[in-house]
């Protein structure tokens, strides 16, 4: 694509504006410590331990893999300046600026690193072993600056190093087994729909005066709400514009790599952690917002939930025949299927947790009438296979004359005597102004929704706007296994156990599932015990998977705005929530352990690596053990192994006594809801209980942020479902509903 048409200008110099050559040189001997060359000691030692099974190629990849360090990636230092200026807030930029500019001096270094600097005249086991007391020091302060640079150092060296990605057993090139499922034909990539966008009517250089455009109906946001709710009233005859600050990338053209996949498609560079870092939130930025780059899963809110949304929240139709048809329709819509073909690794999770007792289930995915096999599709759908919004909804909308605008930062909504007639934007420097003449919907996300209502003066008397953030917590459990897994192969997420659903009696618990998997996410996710135990470990690789543990959180965090205008999120793990993820990590330990795995790791620095017991049971071959349909036929089931042994039992008492404490532990999230939640409360409550903005005309919510509280699942379908209903109660008011519209709706709701 066109470096000027990307969502990120990566050929930019950010180093040069945020650091000195002294801060730079500081970063770079930071980054050559974390991920370092093995002195000859350490290289035959970790030599000695490679798989016989390996060929030698894949043999000597390893041995010089063993020798890269972090000054190896050209551009490494610019790369962590990227991701310092697009993805954090000026209050950690700042830290960053301080840390590297200490350790940058002789005197600078003396307080924070115990050692006369600057840091690169440091040797690098004195440099680990300064960043190790950090981690583990009372002052917050410095745990925030060792996390950050070692996290930010390790995403940024395994998202661009192809020769250590490969030497670890990852293809860095687009992935292809998509063509080939197991058990199915040969497939073909699905025709590209050609849209056309408004950009094109843009003047090639921006000139301070703004672009005008109107149409009946504005919707800022692409994703599962936009896109839902701009064909529902395209089809309805409004003229309708589509705005998204992101790109449209064609499926023909998708690179599915890592570093074009999480910086060019995804929300800040694919990493954006709340105000204090103790959360990393994954949230996608693009054409079809999350819809294109999610993981499939098509999950129904569960049946507590939608009881406790209509009663505590006074929403009767989350509890209606009315929700449950908008689910039906947008499962058929969106080519909702349980017909699934499992890889390696959603198959072992199936093997462990049927061993360990534990109920499990297969995730349905929208992948209509194909198999979609396909593990790097959160890196954009290259196939076309994946059913987004991009090759549903949004093309609905197109087929009925809805235009779209990309590239599109919007500041505000414009409102004019209590009413909303439009947003305020611009398109690369260019300044734009849409008016909607009849309506403005929200559908930007639950991070950006709440920003552009908080940008608004107007909206000022809407004291519940960003409260009420919810994020889904998510704790990592590592499972390494004697034989290749490949979890990059094959469908993300298709299996899950529900074991700790509720861990409290009112739906307040957490689920285990299985991670896309690429070494990016997976170096920064590890323990850090020192540079070679970590090339170590990340060294099996293709033998490993990783199950995450999404905790249905109770307590909430809030969306707000930094000085300059910008998004924060503030958000702690709660220690009422923190007992759900406990339970759920150990639910994680015993699926690993009862699928045969040989280690398993946890994202707790604390808690070391468990090495499991080499004596395991065999399987039965006489009543061979039941398996998920569609799952992978091993050709040997790997042996089960004890979790009533000794070494296990504590291990899992290791577990809980450390924890998940902020900055002590790696916590993600890929789930955010609930930051303009709708109810009949305005007290507690942004939006109405039809979506209407309170304090506001003609303004609308459709996204996740309207979610009265954590869905406990994958909330993508929910979502979907609730902007249907959204679109709905707007083509009422608007006065363009059909008749099959409010066929079933009880008098006394509408």
């Amino acid at each position: 694509m066109d470096p000027k048409k990307l969502y990120v200008d990566v050929t930019r110099n950010y180093a040069d504006e945020l650091w000195s050559k002294d801060q730079q040189r500081a970063l770079a001997a930071i980054g050559d410590a974390i991920v370092a060359p093995m002195t000859p000691e350490e290289k035959a030692q970790f030599l000695s331990q490679v798989p016989d099974s390996l060929t030698d190629e894949e043999k000597a990849k390893l041995a010089a893999y063993a020798d890269m360090k972090f000054s190896d990636l050209p551009n490494g230092v610019n790369l962590v300046a990227m991701h310092v200026v697009e993805t954090i807030s000026f209050s950690l930029r700042s830290l960053f600026g301080l840390v590297l500019g200490l350790l940058s001096t002789r005197a600078g270094c003396l307080p924070i690193a115990g050692r006369v600097g600057p840091v690169w005249e440091i040797d690098r086991l004195a440099i680990l072993q300064f960043l190790s007391l950090w981690r583990n020091s009372p002052i917050e302060l410095l745990r925030t600056g060792e996390l950050g640079l070692r996290g930010l150092i390790l995403i940024v060296y395994y998202r661009h190093m192809d020769e250590a990605c490969e030497a670890i057993g990852y293809p860095s090139g687009p992935s292809d087994d998509w063509k080939t499922p197991p058990n199915h034909p040969a497939q073909e990539a699905i025709p590209h729909f050609e849209f056309k966008f408004l950009n094109d009517q843009l003047p090639s250089e921006p000139s301070s005066k703004p672009i005008e455009m109107e149409a009946d109906v504005i919707i800022v946001g692409s994703g599962c709400g936009g896109g839902v709710v701009a064909a529902f009233l395209a089809e309805r005859g409004l003229k309708v514009i589509v705005v998204d600050k992101g790109i449209y990338v064609r499926p023909d053209e998708m690179p599915v790599r890592q570093d074009f996949g999480s910086e060019q498609m995804f929300e800040r560079l694919g990493f954006v952690p709340t105000s204090t870092a103790s959360v990393s939130v994954l949230a996608g930025s693009g054409f079809g917002g999350g819809s294109t780059i999610n993981w499939s899963a098509m999950l129904a809110p569960r049946y507590f939930l939608r009881k406790a949304w209509s009663h505590k929240f006074g929403v009767p139709y989350y509890r209606s025949a009315l929700f449950s048809q908008d689910l039906d329709a947008c499962n058929k819509r969106m080519g909702t299927t349980d017909q699934i073909e499992h890889n390696i690794a959603n198959s072992l999770l199936a093997l462990g947790a049927t061993r360990s007792g534990q109920p499990v289930n297969t995730v349905p995915q929208n992948n209509g009438d194909s198999p979609h096999y396909c593990g790097k599709c959160t890196f954009g759908c290259a196939s076309g296979q994946k059913q987004s919004t991009v090759m549903t909804y949004l093309q609905d909308a197109a087929e009925h004359q809805a235009e779209f605008l990309l590239s599109c930062d919007v500041e505000r909504v414009l409102m004019d005597n209590g009413k909303a007639t439009g947003v305020v934007g611009s398109v690369r420097g260019q300044p734009v102004v849409l008016r909607g003449t009849k309506a403005v919907v929200l559908s930007a996300g639950s991070l950006n929704t709440p920003a552009i209502l908080l940008r608004t003066p107007e909206m000022k008397v809407n004291k519940q706007i960003g409260h009420h953030l919810h994020l889904h917590p998510v704790a990592f459990v590592h499972g390494f296994y004697d034989f290749p897994v490949k979890a990059w192969e094959g469908g993300i997420l298709t299996t899950v156990s529900n074991a700790a659903e509720m861990v409290d009696p009112h739906g307040w618990g957490a689920k285990v599932e299985v991670m896309v998997t690429a070494p990016s996410l997976f170096s920064a996710l590890l323990p850090f015990q020192g540079s070679m135990e970590h090339k170590k470990l990340l060294s099996r690789f293709r033998h490993a998977f990783t199950a995450i543990v999404i905790v249905r959180d109770r307590d909430e965090g809030r969306v707000r705005l930094d000085k300059y205008g910008r998004t924060l999120m503030d958000y702690q793990l709660s220690k009422f929530d923190e007992k759900s993820m406990i339970e759920g990590v150990k639910r994680a330990t015993e699926i690993h352990m009862s699928a045969g795995a040989s280690a398993i790791v946890t994202s707790q620095p604390g808690v070391p690596v468990y090495e499991c017991p080499r004596t395991r049971v065999a399987p039965n071959k006489e009543v061979p053990e039941k398996l998920l349909a569609g799952s992978h036929q091993f050709e040997t089931l790997p042996p089960q192994g004890d979790i009533n042994d000794p070494t296990f039992v504590a291990y899992q008492k290791a577990i809980t006594k450390m924890g998940f404490t902020s900055l002590h532990s790696t916590i993600g999230s890929a789930h955010q809801m609930s930051s303009c939640r709708m109810g009949a409360n305005p007290k507690t409550s942004a939006c109405d209980t039809k979506g209407r903005v309170r304090g506001a005309k003609n303004l609308w919510v459709a996204d996740g942020s309207v979610l009265p509280e954590a869905t406990g699942v994958n909330p993508m379908l929910t979502i979907l479902a609730a902007s249907r209903g959204i679109a709905r109660n707007i083509a009422i008011d608007l006065g363009v509903a059909q008749p099959s519209d409010t066929a079933a709706i009880p008098v006394s709701h509408l």
